[in-house]
């Protein structure tokens, strides 16, 4: 009787344990980001004139094209866009927002995931982040204003490109899509 007994105790000991030990070893990774609040907030504006405005046809420009934010950020990127211009894509994945905090884009407050093709201006896309920030036409003569959310995570040098043949040439694709500083740039984001 004493060996079943003692036979017992590793038996009761490793069932006693075996909650204890399954709420210690709980397998966690990080949760999705549903806000910005734990990160600092840097907030950039752009905005997007018609050729016509700057006095430069078929050559839509965001202003400023070249900015920079430090590493471990999240961005609140504003873009007002004065272009009443549908740019229907050639690639339409590049109707949905992609890369931001909750996956939205706010268009005039409105939170949105995706926008038609027929009523897209441009995009503010940055391929290698996988980022893209569909934007819609302006209503004539008055402007639309686009914000979002993205976290940046790695210090680096990006280029972001807008996707929509919105430029000169027959597909839309030459003049302000391939210069720097009208329909493409380079965001940097810094080391802290």
């Amino acid at each position: 009787m004493t060996t079943f007994i003692r036979s017992l105790i590793p038996f009761t000991t490793l069932t006693l344990s075996l909650p204890f030990i399954a709420a210690c070893s709980t397998i966690s990774g990080p949760t999705p980001q549903s806000s910005s609040s734990t990160k600092p907030v840097i907030l950039r504006t752009m905005v997007i004139r018609t050729g016509k405005e700057i006095h430069r046809p078929g050559w839509p420009q965001y202003q400023p094209a070249f900015w920079s934010a430090p590493q471990n950020s999240v961005v609140k990127l504003t873009i007002i866009s004065h272009d009443s211009g549908a740019s229907p894509l050639m690639m339409t994945q590049n109707d949905q927002v992609r890369g931001t905090v909750g996956g939205i884009e706010r268009i005039d407050g409105k939170k949105v995931t995706q926008i038609a093709n027929n009523e897209i201006s441009h995009t503010f896309t940055i391929p290698a982040l996988g980022i893209n920030l569909p934007i819609p036409v302006a209503p004539p003569g008055k402007t639309v204003t686009v914000t979002a959310e993205i976290p940046f995570h790695q210090a680096g040098s990006y280029l972001w490109q807008c996707m929509a043949p919105c430029a000169t040439s027959p597909m839309g694709m030459g003049g302000a899509m391939v210069t720097p500083g009208y329909m493409r740039g380079t965001i940097t984001i810094t080391n802290q």
